[in-house]
């Protein structure tokens, strides 16, 4: 299977989609989910190709392959959900690895009165800075995965040299006044409670208010383990509030999700 997670200027090269007038390397597309942008519907746009192995990736059969698609195709989705849904999040994979897949998809939601988020690892930051100085993009949700140094981060992502892009996400968000979720997902052998603290402390330093403290769980295919339990994740949660000065939640997924679902939101 080819790999298509693409170079750091983005996933597209030359005699690629750049090259092409409307193709698109689809991953899916669910038309109605109140997850990924938390409470508010949207249809999601799952973009393959994704430049890092991250070793519990839930999405990893989208980290390459190739299934191209018109835009066209995309365009009827988004139109036929438009009526019940406020807004589209462009996911993966990473769609930032496709730049004008991504481009042409936030002008067609912009078109028809939606808002646009964008799920990134934020491997890709010159991507994430256009779109955002051109508004297509309404708000980032940015993975933090560990603390932004390696050795820490390349362990979380099979990657070195990532969490400059990471920062310079981060940065590119807060200088354009876009709204920014971060979202740190919590595997039982990565980030520890440490690290974590450590991303607290980086986003008050950075003028950050929030974090968000997410359940990792086995993928497809998988070894299973023991996700950290939904109170474990709670007292993290309360931990960086308390200790780091900003605020933080968590979310689970599953099996926990009844477990104190309203202290979930707080």
């Amino acid at each position: 299977m080819k790999d298509v997670g693409g170079d750091e200027k983005g996933g597209e090269k030359e005699g690629d989609l750049e090259q092409q007038s409307c193709r698109v390397n689809l991953g899916g597309i669910v038309p109605l989910s109140t997850v990924d942008w938390t409470g508010v519907a949207a249809t999601v746009v799952f973009l393959r190709g994704c430049p890092l192995k991250c070793p519990h990736c839930q999405n990893w059969h989208l980290r390459s392959g190739e299934s191209f698609e018109d835009l066209a195709v995309v365009e009827e989705k988004i139109r036929s959900a438009s009526p019940f849904v406020s807004c589209v999040v462009l996911s993966g994979g990473e769609p930032l690895a496709q730049p004008r897949a991504a481009r042409k998809i936030a002008g067609l939601a912009k078109e028809l009165g939606l808002k646009v988020g964008v799920e990134t690892c934020g491997f890709y930051p010159n991507v994430l800075r256009d779109l955002l100085e051109a508004r297509s993009i309404d708000h980032v949700f940015l993975d933090v995965k560990a603390p932004l140094a390696d050795p820490e981060y390349s362990r979380a992502t099979g990657r070195e040299n990532v969490a400059p892009k990471v920062r310079e996400c981060l940065e590119t968000s807060l200088q354009l006044g876009v709204p920014l979720e971060v979202r740190t997902t919590v595997f039982p052998e990565m980030p520890s409670r440490e690290e974590v603290g450590t991303i607290g402390e980086l986003l008050r330093t950075l003028g950050i208010s929030r974090l968000t403290i997410q359940q990792g769980r086995p993928r497809e295919g998988e070894e299973p383990f023991d996700p950290v339990p939904a109170k474990e994740l709670r007292d993290l949660a309360e931990a960086v509030k308390k200790l780091i000065g900003i605020e933080a939640e968590y979310r689970v997924r599953g099996d926990d999700e009844d477990f104190d679902e309203d202290e979930q939101r707080k």
